[in-house]
């Protein structure tokens, strides 16, 4: 089970490093997106490090959704409205290590929602 949690784990920060670099190459003129790259290039080390470690990657995510509230504080219109999604998004996973089936859906489903809400990331900072 730890091997498929390490995927999920792995392809969530891929999909964090793929909008990252969308993001850079788009444009990203305003701070707030230079700052949101930042985050989720911080946040794929992160989440990368804790692959099998579920409580790191709680905390991994935890740190995301914090830095991206405080991002959306400084944001406003669609940009702010998407970075406050992006941190409910995150704020909202909490995998119980002592339920792995729990786990793999969980990490499943934030990896769906992760492409979704970092696409429109992409587009609010092109």
């Amino acid at each position: 089970m730890s091997i498929n949690l390490s995927r999920y784990a792995l392809a969530v920060s891929a999909a964090a490093i793929l909008v990252s670099l969308t993001t850079a190459c788009g444009g990203g003129a305003q701070p707030v997106c230079q700052d949101a790259v930042k985050a989720f290039n911080d946040y794929s080390t992160q989440a990368a490090a804790g692959a099998g470690n579920l409580e790191a990657f709680n905390k991994a995510n935890a740190d995301l959704a914090a830095k991206l509230k405080d991002l959306s504080d400084k944001a406003d219109g669609d940009l702010k409205a998407t970075l406050a999604d992006l941190s409910a998004t995150w704020g909202g996973i909490k995998v119980d290590p002592s339920n792995p089936a729990a786990a793999a859906t969980e990490l499943s489903k934030l990896g769906t929602q992760a492409t979704d809400a970092t696409q429109k990331l992409a587009k609010n900072c092109s």
